[in-house]
């Protein structure tokens, strides 16, 4: 939703290739909501950082990544993860959590009129034992609205998440509604609300505010930080984040 890699290597990465075109970083994260378009079909778009979020009990940190490759116009294949975590609470652990592949398909442009609309479906699948992993295999399934009003870019998720298929499958709900803008020509804000129902022992319920700054020096590169303030005290207070999002990859 980032700085996972050395900043010196991201710009190295796309000064290689992207900085030659004008090519368009679309990014889900910081926000919950994602956009329903895609980048043009060809380009890899990477996105990466770090995110610390608070609990009563002590904090968790999280170095998501999310790699999209537009195969065309209509389909992007996705794969990424919260990647290496670090959970410090009663039990102290640090692990791999699980990799998620998915299919997003968008299937109206936006027009005058019109929202942007795509769908996506996504399989999660766990990584290496550790001490405070929960292995299980998820599925995710999305439904994305995008519209453009004046200055104000609007997305609008609704999902439902089935988790641990493998054992008592809890089923969760998830819907997210972002609002950004330009502030200037290379820097912008974003504000969304979002919520996940209750899904049982696999994971609590889970609703906040979030904001976040961005800053855009070139079309494809998105620098972003932020926090996430939650409607829940008691399953988390408070995440900052950190991270950027790139297209360091056109095939053309």
């Amino acid at each position: 939703m980032k700085l996972g890699f050395p900043l010196s290597l991201l710009l190295l990465l796309s000064t290689s290739s992207a900085l030659a075109n004008e090519e368009r970083a679309l990014p889900c994260r910081p926000t919950i909501a994602c956009t329903a378009d895609l980048v043009p079909a060809g380009d890899l778009e990477i996105e990466s950082g770090v995110a610390s979020k608070r609990t009563r009990t002590g904090f968790a940190l999280t170095t998501p990544l999310l790699a999209k490759y537009s195969v065309s116009h209509a389909l992007q294949v996705q794969l990424g993860g919260n990647m290496l975590s670090a959970v410090r609470t009663d039990v102290r652990s640090t692990y791999l959590d699980n990799m998620i592949g998915a299919l997003k398909l968008h299937v109206v442009d936006q027009s005058a009129r019109m929202p942007a609309i795509a769908l996506s479906a996504g399989f999660g699948v766990p990584t290496f034992r550790a001490l405070g992993y929960t292995r299980a295999y998820d599925a995710f399934f999305t439904g994305y609205v995008t519209k453009d009003v004046g200055p104000i870019h609007l997305d609008l998720n609704v999902g439902a998440n089935a988790l641990a298929l493998d054992a008592d499958v809890a089923m969760q709900g998830m819907i997210a509604l972002a609002a950004s803008a330009a502030l200037t020509q290379h820097f912008g804000i974003m504000l969304e609300s979002y919520g996940f129902s209750d899904a049982g022992t696999r994971t609590p319920r889970d609703a906040g505010l979030l904001f976040a700054f961005t800053h855009s020096p070139e079309p494809w590169l998105i620098f972003d930080v932020g926090g996430d303030a939650s409607y829940f005290p008691s399953t988390r207070t408070v995440t900052a984040f950190v991270g950027a999002t790139f297209v360091p990859l056109v095939v053309r």
